[in-house]
């Protein structure tokens, strides 16, 4: 049986059976309606009761027709309707209309279906959703799901996700600074984990947020415990770390680097296979041997030693009839003695000697086995700024390579923190590498299993064709008119009119569109244990003024971090509380709407002040050492005259 108007009073619970509704609250009739939108008027007895809560922004609401139930969500409201009465103190409201529910007549069953077949007509009622309609909506009994909260409309109906829907086709999660956009990405997190305790996930942590997120389940990586070996690196990855910015030069270098890498490659795989040194070895004769060496390529992930690269370039060098063209080799050498010696590139050098095997080195980044740890968080805070494109790129490249050579039997999820700075909008920015690799996964990750997770408090600033990947947006508070206009452009579900409301989010409220959710929901997020919370809080500057911190001690740690661009010498941090071997999944009942306003201040979200010790070891960068500067003071450096 089709639901229809006689039909409206027998709801079909999700477990199947029918059972007996509550009387239907007529909010309005219908006055204008289109292929996407509806235009009502507001019941003058809603408004003498004053009820008009019920048809509030974002409210779903239902309109009755002769073969369906549509489904429709309230996007503006305003005064002025001509009422029953002819007088001109009514109230209006437009209406997205996003769906129908109907009856199979086959299987007998009622679902919930995306896109309308029978459109309303004008002067239909329009009703009020009760909860049994709301759970035909949104429950998912038979799909794997993760809860994250409950809907603001009806905080009785769970707020559920479909985990492979937002995972195979990418999502992105999208706030204003203090919206609790940090507490939000370790919840989805925390809850796709609490499933899925073998999965793989890489979070690219640039602040050093996440490191408690996730207890003993994490395997956070360093500055100093990341080996990623420069033979790790494609070509195109190896010439934007070590050429000059400048595309003549570049070019000059970048042929140098051609013929020494596969050299060098070449000479590294004949000591292993003969014992050899190769000191010893005549390097005139490494080109000859390359041609039999066919399954050595720029891009293979064969080692090769850094000092043999050097050793090469100065091979070339001698054999050169004109000093004039020994500048782009002096440049290289230059270049690599100065990342050599930056302890921030530490991670790029290690084990020269005896490289790791690239097991050793993929198993600790993707959890290559899990062992009870199934995401790894990459702590980028004392990784130096112009080589954070480097390795994003070098890692999401790995993890693409990865799930193609596997053939999809290991899925990765790459979640991006603070997107923006690494795939910028801008071209002129730079991070080609990052915007060519991550643009590949967005586009074609689902078909190998590589997912993207999208993190940014600037979308518009991202580059626009990763963001439109993203079939599934959580979107928090937007106070930006620019950036709620980009978000618009990349909203599925025609319900860009729902976006309007983004700045009057509270904190830990979030609007869920795409394809992972029937509808677009409007939810009140699930509040994380204290223990798991992000640090990503500012600091509290009237409570560190309250008194003198900057005692000799803490400033000796200070200076000495500085000077040696590492955090090992930081002093008075404060010990680490061990965490428990699986956390607890996150199981918040939130209140009704009382509570859940209350939550907006509630230590959900909440802003931590830093400790002493950690106000030592979030020291910004100065400005000479921003990623333009740098490079600058480099390249003046490299192209010097000697």
């Amino acid at each position: 049986m089709t639901p229809t108007a006689s039909g409206l009073r027998q709801a079909t619970a999700p477990g199947g059976g029918a059972r007996r509704q509550p009387a239907q609250i007529e909010i309005g009739r219908i006055l204008n309606v289109g292929s996407s939108e509806a235009l009502i008027s507001i019941s003058k007895t809603i408004i003498r009761d004053n009820k008009l809560h019920l048809a509030q922004i974002g409210t779903i609401l239902k309109i009755l027709t002769s073969q369906s139930i549509v489904v429709a969500m309230v996007s503006s409201l305003q005064i002025g309707a001509t009422d029953n009465e002819g007088e001109n103190d009514g109230c209006m409201a437009k209406l997205s209309i996003l769906g129908e529910i109907t009856t199979n007549p086959t299987t007998r069953e009622t679902k919930f279906f995306r896109g309308v077949r029978t459109f309303p007509v004008v002067n239909e009622a329009v009703y009020a959703m009760s909860p049994s309609d709301l759970q035909l909506i949104f429950a998912r009994e038979n799909t794997a799901c993760i809860e994250i909260g409950r809907l603001q409309q009806d905080s009785s109906i769970v707020a559920k996700v479909r985990t492979d829907d937002m995972l195979s086709k990418h999502f992105a999660i999208i706030g204003s600074t203090g919206s609790g956009k940090s507490c939000t990405v370790a919840l989805v997190l925390q809850s796709i984990l609490n499933a899925n305790p073998n999965g793989h996930i890489v979070l690219f942590d640039p602040h050093n947020e996440y490191s408690k997120s996730f207890g003993a389940r994490a395997e956070v990586i360093t500055g100093e415990t990341l080996d990623l070996p420069l033979w790790m690196f494609d070509f195109a990855e190896t010439s934007e770390l070590l050429t000059s910015d400048i595309e003549d030069q570049a070019r000059e270098e970048d042929e140098i680097l051609h013929d020494v890498i596969l050299k060098a490659k070449r000479l590294f795989e004949r000591a292993n296979q003969s014992s050899d040194v190769s000191a010893q070895v005549n390097l005139d004769d490494i080109e000859y041997e390359l041609q039999r060496a066919t399954h050595i390529t720029l891009d293979s992930p064969v080692p090769y030693r850094i000092r043999d690269v050097v050793k090469l370039i100065d091979h070339e060098m001698g054999r050169l009839e004109n000093n004039s063209n020994l500048q782009p080799y002096k440049r290289l050498k230059r270049r690599i003695a100065t990342l050599i010696s930056d302890p921030r590139y530490a991670f790029i050098f290690r084990n020269q000697a005896k490289p790791k095997s690239i097991q050793d080195i993929m198993g600790p980044i993707f959890r290559l086995p899990v062992n009870g740890k199934p995401i790894s968080i990459l702590d980028f805070s004392s990784i130096p700024s112009e080589t954070l494109n480097v390795v994003v790129s070098v890692v999401s490249r790995l993890a693409f390579e990865l799930a193609t050579w596997s053939k999809r039997k290991i899925p990765i999820l790459l979640v991006c923190e603070e997107a923006h700075r690494y795939i910028p909008r801008d071209p002129s920015l730079g991070f080609a590498s990052t915007r060519k690799i991550i643009s590949r996964i967005a586009k074609e990750g689902r078909k190998y299993g590589v997912s993207l997770g999208i993190i940014s408090q600037r979308p518009s600033e991202l580059e626009p064709s990763t963001l439109s990947q993203c079939s599934t947006i959580f979107s928090m508070r937007l106070s930006n008119e620019v950036d709620q206009n980009f978000v618009r452009s990349a909203v599925p579900d025609g319900a860009a009119e729902l976006l309007a409301f983004l700045p009057s989010l509270g904190t830990a409220e979030t609007m869920v569109f795409g394809e992972a959710v029937n509808l677009p929901m409007r939810v009140l997020l699930n509040n994380l244990p204290e223990e798991y919370r992000p640090h990503s809080s500012s600091a509290s500057f009237t409570k560190l003024w309250t008194h003198d911190t900057a005692t000799p001690q803490l400033m000796h740690g200070v200076y000495e971090s500085w000077k040696k661009r590492s955090h090992a010498s930081d002093v008075n941090l404060p010990p680490q509380t061990p965490h428990a071997a699986r956390p607890h999944s996150v199981q918040t009942q939130p209140a009704p709407r009382a509570v859940a306003q209350q939550r907006a201040g509630s230590p959900g979200y909440p802003a931590q002040p830093h400790t002493q010790g950690g106000q030592a070891h979030a020291q910004p960068l100065t400005k000479g050492q921003a990623l333009s500067d740098v490079k600058r003071l480099l390249n003046a450096a490299f192209h010097k005259e000697n």
